[in-house]
C-alpha cells in the first residue's frame, strides 16, 4: 500500500482542511509539505537526508498544485453551489466523483517524485516500521468499521461518521433524517472484512515495489503501477466490489441530499462558497 497509503493520506490532509471550515484552509494548505513530512515520518521514521529530499519535492508539488489545480477547484465548487440547491440523481453524484478521480490521478503523477527518495533508500528497519504501522492501521480499521456488535445491524462508528460528514455541509440533521441515514447504511454493500485482504494486498504490492526499485527498477513507473493497482485492483472480485461500492455510495449520497430541506441545502451552498473563496485566495501565494 505504498503509493495508495501515502498518497491517500497526503491528499487527505488537504481534504481535512477543506471540510473543517473556511479560514483553516488558508493556514493548512501552505503547510501541506510540512504536514506530509510528519505523516511520512510516522510511517517510516525518516532520516534527515530522506526528509530533506522529500521536502524539496513536496515544495515543488505544492507549487504545481497551486497553479494547476486550485483554479479547477474554484470552478468546480462554484458549479456545486448551484447543483446542491436542487435534487440530484445517483448518476449526477457519480459524474462529479469521476471528475474528482481525474484530478486525484493528475495530482498523484506529480506527487510520485516525492516518494522516490524514500523508495530508493528504505532500510530494513524502516520497512519493519512500515509493516508494523500497517498492522496497526488494519486493526484500527476493523475495530472502527467491522461488523456491529451486540446484535447491531450496522457499525455505529460508520453511522456516527456519516452523520458528522453530512452535518458539516447541511447543518444539524433532524431525527428523521438520521434514522433514514441509518436505514440506508443497513443496505450498504460495504464490508470491512472484504476490504481487509485488499488492504493487505496493496501493502504487499507497495513493499515489493520499493524492493524492486532498490534492485534497479525504474522508480516512477514502478510506483505508478502500485497506484494504478490500488485504483483498479488486479483481483477481479474486488474490482467488481469497488464498482458496486461506488454505485452504492452515489445512491446513498443522492438519497441523503434529496431528503434535505431548502435551508439545509442553502447552508451547504454557503459552505461550498466559503471553500471556493478560500481556494481563490490561495491561487496567488
Amino acid at each position: 500500500m505504498f503509493m495508495h497509503q501515502l498518497l491517500k493520506r497526503a491528499l487527505a490532509i488537504l481534504i481535512i482542511f477543506v471540510i473543517t471550515g473556511c479560514g483553516i484552509v488558508s493556514l493548512g494548505y501552505n503547510r501541506l509539505p510540512f504536514l506530509a513530512i510528519l505523516e511520512l515520518d510516522s510511517i517510516f521514521d525518516l532520516n534527515d537526508e530522506q526528509s530533506k529530499l522529500v521536502r524539496t519535492e513536496l515544495d515543488s508539488w505544492l507549487q504545481w498544485h497551486r497553479k494547476n489545480h486550485l483554479p479547477q477547484y474554484v470552478t468546480k465548487l462554484e458549479q456545486w453551489q448551484i447543483l446542491v440547491l436542487q435534487d440530484l440523481t445517483p448518476a449526477q453524484f457519480c459524474k462529479e466523483v469521476e471528475v474528482s478521480i481525474v484530478l486525484i490521478n493528475e495530482a498523484v503523477e506529480q506527487f510520485i517524485p516525492a516518494l522516490i527518495p524514500i523508495a530508493k533508500t528504505l532500510s530494513s528497519a524502516q520497512i519493519e516500521n512500515w509493516n508494523n504501522y500497517q498492522i496497526k492501521k488494519d486493526k484500527e480499521f476493523l475495530e472502527r468499521f467491522g461488523p456491529g456488535t451486540k446484535g447491531e445491524i450496522i457499525n455505529q462508528e460508520r453511522l456516527k461518521k456519516a452523520i458528522s460528514r453530512a452535518e458539516m455541509f447541511y447543518g444539524t440533521l433532524t431525527t428523521d433524517q438520521k434514522e433514514q441515514l441509518a436505514k440506508r447504511l443497513e443496505k450498504s454493500v460495504f464490508n470491512a472484512e472484504q476490504v481487509l485482504p485488499e488492504r493487505k494486498r496493496r501493502h504487499a504490492d507497495a513493499v515489493n515495489a520499493a524492493i524492486l526499485i532498490q534492485k534497479g527498477a525504474e522508480p516512477s513507473q514502478t510506483l505508478k503501477k502500485v497506484w494504478d493497482n490500488s485504483q483498479q485492483s488486479p483481483n477481479p472480485s474486488y474490482a467488481q466490489y469497488s464498482k458496486q461500492m461506488l454505485q452504492d455510495g452515489c445512491a446513498q449520497l443522492s438519497e441523503l441530499h434529496n431528503n434535505t430541506n431548502s435551508d439545509q441545502r442553502l447552508n451547504a451552498a454557503q459552505k461550498l462558497k466559503g471553500y471556493a473563496d478560500d481556494f481563490q485566495s490561495l491561487i496567488k501565494p
